[in-house]
């Protein structure tokens, strides 16, 4: 349960590991879950969903909370409170988004822990830009079987930038944009984007949906507006043609 209204525990009873909600790492987060949820319409895909499993030597279940997760044979649940790794098995897939005060947390117990239980893939995200695990890159991740882990595959989209390939998803991830500090307190903030190789677009953001609705909408007013005054010519000429034979 969130104690506080700028983060909240991961791990209960852990140490009290917390996240500062900060606009781009809500970002990233909501933008994957509303993109995967659209990509894949009857999987479970959540944010911030507990994920409750089973540790050996362990009498109570411990509780990861994965930035996004997705469990491809799992029907969605839009009342699923949690996710209970013993019952439904483990998700296919887990979004870390990192941040100053969790990385080690993300790329530490939580990644072990996720490749333990069977996690297919993991995707690792720095959103600072700050390279917080020194890894040369801002976004990242593994293959994983609870015996082994290999890097994703790597390669350049057709758009130029560099992405990371998730099997699972069968989607190139990639950072589509980074916004520079506008002030001394604040840091970079990174935009992550899906991209589909087989259709050669990126999953739609929801303000790109908006303003593909909003244009549409403008467009199919314009043609209201068009037809209502051909309308309007058409009884005139009737109108003035009317007159006419009246004055014959």
């Amino acid at each position: 349960m969130r104690a506080e209204s700028h983060g909240y525990p991961l791990d209960p009873p852990l140490e009290d590991v917390r996240i500062p909600v900060r606009a781009p790492h809500i970002a990233a987060t909501s933008y994957s879950r509303l993109a995967l949820m659209h990509r894949f319409p009857e999987a479970e895909v959540g944010e911030d969903l507990h994920l409750r499993f089973s540790e050996p030597g362990k009498p109570k279940k411990s509780t990861l909370a994965p930035d996004v997760l997705l469990a491809l044979e799992v029907p969605r649940r839009e009342t699923r409170a949690d996710f209970d790794a013993d019952a439904l098995g483990a998700p296919d897939f887990v979004l870390e988004v990192l941040s100053r005060s969790t990385w080690r947390h993300d790329i530490g117990r939580k990644l072990d822990c996720y490749q333990r239980i069977g996690v297919r893939e993991c995707l690792l995200f720095d959103v600072t830009g700050e390279d917080l695990a020194s890894t040369g890159a801002d976004l990242w991740g593994f293959a994983m079987t609870p015996e082994s882990r290999r890097p994703l595959e790597e390669g350049l989209l057709p758009n130029g930038e560099r992405g990371v390939y998730s099997n699972v998803l069968g989607l190139w991830a990639y950072v589509a944009k980074r916004v520079p500090p506008a002030a001394p307190n604040e840091t970079w903030a990174l935009a992550m984007r899906w991209h589909d190789p087989t259709t050669n677009a990126d999953l739609p953001h929801h303000e790109d949906t908006l303003a593909r609705l909003a244009a549409e909408s403008a467009r199919a007013e314009a043609e209201s507006a068009r037809a209502d005054a051909a309308q309007r010519r058409v009884a005139e000429l009737e109108a003035q043609l009317r007159s006419r034979r009246g004055r014959v």
